[in-house]
Parts: structure tokens; sequence; C-alpha cells
């Protein structure tokens, strides 16, 4: 048996979770630094990948407590608003 089953499916989204928010914020310093874009943009771009984290993090832990009905409404409820505002601030940063 591997070392890896002492983790059960939290602590793997956790640690998911903590990935995807380095690598949000890395993004959104490198937009600022290399593209110089606004403030503005950059705002509704981190709001909309909250936005989508949240909702990831809610479909997995509905998941988890087996509850898939709750999961896919919290991508259709959640995640698309979160996708509709990263588009929206990611074209205003590569403007």
């Amino acid at each position: 048996m591997s070392g890896l089953a002492i983790f059960t499916g939290v602590e793997v989204m956790f640690y998911w979770l903590g990935v995807l928010s380095l690598a949000c914020v890395q993004g959104l310093v490198w937009l600022r630094w290399k593209m110089q874009s606004s403030w503005v943009s950059l705002a509704v771009l981190a709001a909309g990948m909250g936005t989508m984290l949240f909702a990831a993090a809610w479909a997995i832990s509905s998941i988890l407590e087996k509850e898939p009905q709750s999961a896919s409404m919290s991508m259709i409820v959640i995640m698309l608003p979160g996708l509709v505002l990263t588009t929206l601030g990611g074209r205003l940063a590569w403007k």
C-alpha cells in the first residue's frame, strides 16, 4: 500500500486550492509588472478568479459529502459569473 492512502479528499482539495491560489496571484503579479495592467482590470480579474476557486471548492466538497446536485448547481450558479468576470478582467488587462 502506498503512503498516499493517508490523505483523504479534503487534504488533496486544500493542497490543489493552495496551488491554484498561488498560480492566480502569480498571474496577477505578472500582469501588473510585465503588461502594466490597470488596477481596475486586475481587481475584476481577481474577483473572477476568487469566485471560480470558491465554486471549485464548493463542488469538490459537495461531491465528498455525496451531494452531487449541490456540486452541479454550484458550477452553474457560482462558476459561470466567475467565468464572465475573469473573461472581462482578462480582456481589460490585455488591452
